[in-house]
């Protein structure tokens, strides 16, 4: 794991031009990837079959829903989607 220089920041790895760097997400710092690092982090994305399978219900459960109920649905995804792009940022 290597923290930012400029602030103390774990840095985390993104993609960039193709390739992967380390980057601070407070200030944006970035550095190449070493072998080094390149062992310490593994980027993975992986969608369990019971979320997908929730995904699907939930859609299905939706079409009987009346519209006061898919508002307030709408209401909370929001509020979900802004806290967890909130704790990203930090």
């Amino acid at each position: 794991m290597r923290f930012c220089p400029r602030d103390g920041t774990l840095m985390i790895p993104v993609r960039k031009d193709g390739r992967t760097v380390l980057r601070c997400p407070k200030c944006g710092y970035e550095v190449k990837l070493t072998e080094k690092d390149k062992r310490a982090y593994s980027v993975k994305t992986e969608i369990s079959d019971d979320k997908r399978r929730g995904v699907m219900t939930a859609a299905e459960q939706s079409a009987e829903l009346d519209q006061e109920e898919l508002e307030e649905l709408r209401k909370q995804l929001l509020e979900n989607l802004q806290e967890s792009e909130e704790e990203g940022e930090d």
